[in-house]
């Protein structure tokens, strides 16, 4: 009894002691900063508005946690961080901060952000997506002083698209129709990019499909190593098989199977053929090739030994296919050739392959992906998934409006002259390009063409544009449009007709898609509470609509940053036509550019030209179109890492006078694409940090 109350005395002390050390632990630079300069301020200037039973704007600071990193509350601090920055709060009529209190806050949130945007930083799924690309802080990433070499993503396996698998022995898309051939790794459709790394894997019904691809597509690209294994009524010698296996491979994988592979194949081939048979065990051991993970899967693994900061090099092939993936959807012999041959050990000489295939396209597919970018940029092709009624003069026709404006961004790419600024500020378009005028009545599968009024064609369609009914059509092309009238991609019928609704236009998302693809801010998912719709009023214009229905103060703190941006295009219908009235009355088409720091001319617009001007002239909006472009053909968001990367292909965009092809060559050439980070994160990142 003793014995037992002597031990429970010595725990009872231990645990005092335990938590009495606990209680008494130093408190860091950080938690004492965090008391002694972040918590006063939400307190006086926050809670009166952001307590838990007022929580304007839905926000709640009263028992925000303060760990920014990995804390639940990191969206708040970052919602936080962008109001006060702005001066979005405190509110004009509240009592504001001393410039050096509201500076104190800022760098202490943002430092903590910038924290989580590290290479290697384990942030949650939905961030590795590319609508969350914005993120990342873009002053880091091109205006601060920087230390050391880019630090690249990790090794990752990547799920071949569609595009790839249809064009590659395991998945033949020749031989859809005549075996019934399915499309297991189609890409989801949206706003953002499609093909990313991190959205794909494969699950039950894609491998049930692949299998079932994989049982029709053998006996018929792997006929002769079937053939081979079925056709003596003796049984297979291991050396049959193992020509079969090593046949297989080089067709499907493109290498020779080690030994290991070789007997765990051969094994499974023995076995198989043990219950079911020679048939079923060759049709097996083929197909079992066929759905290996390398065939399905893009690995971008590395070799070799790692360098002092980490970074491991993608072997020859693995660069290969990447470059091959990157600009198209096969596998292209010159850069395999090259791989094998040691022409894709450095970064020019990977440089100069990139210049070639911009300089000689492969001449069955080309750089198909390098106008898949431009397509999923804009999403101008969703125009033809947009029901709209029949207009009450001239034609609503969007096969026709997309061909035109796939031609001007070709015709621009062609030229490869200051590339962003004319796609945003042009007033040359495309019409009906493909119109032939020795055929009357254009009885092609597209749609009617408006031609000219000799040969009888219909020729209201060029009046879309602002041309009017007696314009003459010419194969002189591209055409200038009235004056004053459009600018670039975002006044084309096109864009217009895919960012609106089926009968009026849809302003706030113009607004965001600006908002997000030129100025490079976020705009929260809207609540799952709110009810965005427009309130019919016969005796309102569409603006006045939208402007009360997005008046209210909670819903104000996020139209306002996309409101004035996608209101000024209100000069045009949802079909993509110029109106200037509006129930009798003239329409406001003024705006303005807000809330973005960086170099562009903010504040007021009055028009949709103006407008378009002045992001085309923006070296800022010309970082994120790069920031863009990094995310399309890497297939992931940037970090901070990837700073140096981004910075190199803006200088190699602008030194080349605004070079799309130089800007592409930069990127599939830069440390980031090539490398991977495979070394200890806690010692490595260090080198980019930034300098102060």
């Amino acid at each position: 009894m003793i014995v037992k109350r002597l031990n429970l005395f010595l725990e009872c002390t231990l645990a005092v002691f335990i938590l009495i050390g606990f209680l008494i632990q130093p408190v860091t630079a950080e938690e004492q900063k965090f008391q002694e300069e972040i918590v006063p301020f939400l307190k006086q200037y926050c809670m009166e508005c952001h307590d838990e039973s007022t929580s304007k704007g839905r926000l709640s600071l009263e028992r925000i946690d303060p760990r920014i990193a990995g804390g639940p509350d990191f969206e708040k601090w970052r919602i936080v961080l962008e109001r006060v920055k702005f001066h979005d709060m405190p509110p004009a009529k509240a009592d504001q901060p001393l410039a050096a209190e509201r500076k104190a806050l800022l760098n202490w949130i943002r430092n903590n952000l910038l924290e989580t945007q590290q290479p290697g930083y384990p942030v949650e799924a939905k961030l590795k997506l590319p609508e969350f690309g914005n993120y990342v802080d873009h002053a880091a990433l091109f205006d601060e002083p920087l230390s050391g070499p880019v630090i690249p993503g990790p090794p990752r396996v990547w799920r071949l698209r569609q595009g790839i698998y249809g064009n590659l022995e395991i998945g033949d898309s020749r031989l859809k129709r005549t075996h019934a051939l399915t499309d297991p790794l189609v890409l989801r459709d949206g706003e953002e990019f499609r093909d990313y790394a991190a959205r794909y894997f494969i699950d039950e019904p894609s491998t049930e499909m692949l299998l079932a691809n994989a049982e029709k597509i053998v006996p018929v690209r792997s006929r002769f190593a079937l053939k081979m294994l079925t056709e003596n009524p003796e049984t297979p010698t291991d050396e049959d098989v193992h020509f079969a296996i090593r046949k297989t491979f080089m067709q499907v994988l493109r290498r020779e199977p080690d030994e290991s592979e070789f007997d765990r194949f051969t094994g499974f081939y023995r076995e198989v053929f043990e219950k079911n048979g020679g048939q079923s065990a060759a049709e097996r051991l083929l197909m079992a090739i066929y759905m290996r993970p390398e065939a399905l899967f893009r690995e971008e693994l590395g070799e070799g030994p790692s360098d002092r900061h980490g970074r491991v090099r993608l072997s020859p092939m693995e660069t290969a296919l990447a470059l091959s993936y990157a600009l198209g959807d096969f596998p292209e012999d010159e850069l395999i050739a090259a791989a094998k041959e040691g022409g894709l050990s450095t970064n020019d000489a990977v440089a100069m392959q990139v210049k070639r295939r911009f300089e000689k396209p492969p001449p069955r597919f080309g750089n198909s992906r390098v106008m898949d970018f431009f397509r999923e940029f804009f999403h101008y092709p969703y125009a033809v998934e947009v029901f709209k009624d029949k207009p009450e003069r001239g034609y609503y026709l969007p096969k026709l409006l997309v061909r035109d404006l796939e031609l001007l961004i070709m015709s621009i790419l062609e030229k490869d002259h200051q590339v962003l600024r004319e796609l945003l500020t042009t007033d040359h378009y495309f019409v009906d390009i493909d119109y032939n005028k020795e055929i009357p009545y254009q009885p092609s599968f597209t749609q009617p063409s408006n031609g000219n009024n000799p040969v009888r064609s219909d020729p209201e369609y060029a009046t879309i544009y602002g041309l009017p009914r007696d314009w003459i059509w010419t194969d002189a092309q591209p055409v200038r449009m009235p004056a004053g009238q459009r600018a670039g991609v975002l006044t084309h019928p096109a864009w217009l007709a895919a960012w609106s609704g089926n009968f009026d236009n849809h302003p706030v998302q113009r607004g965001k898609w600006i908002r997000t693809h030129l100025l490079g801010g976020t705009i929260p998912d809207v609540p799952i509470d709110v009810e965005a719709m427009v309130p019919e009023n016969e005796h309102q214009q569409f603006r006045e609509r939208v402007e009360e229905a997005t008046g209210k103060q909670d819903c104000r703190r996020c139209h306002k940053k996309m409101d004035p941006l996608g209101l000024p295009f209100e000069r045009f219908t949802h079909y993509g036509r110029q109106q200037r009235t509006e129930l009798g009355r003239p329409i406001d088409t003024s705006g303005a550019i807000t809330f973005v720091d960086g170099k562009i001319k903010t504040g007021e617009v009055a028009s949709p030209i103006e407008l378009m001007k002045r992001l085309g002239n923006s070296e800022h909006v010309e970082q994120v179109f790069v920031r863009h472009a990094f995310r399309f053909f890497m297939g992931r968001n940037e970090t901070l890492g990837d700073a140096l990367t981004l910075r190199n292909a803006h200088k190699a965009y602008r030194e080349k006078n605004g070079s799309f092809e130089a800007l592409v060559v930069s990127l599939l050439s830069s440390d980031s694409f090539l490398l991977r980070f495979a070394g200890n994160s806690a010692t490595n990142l260090q080198n980019v940090k930034r300098e102060g």
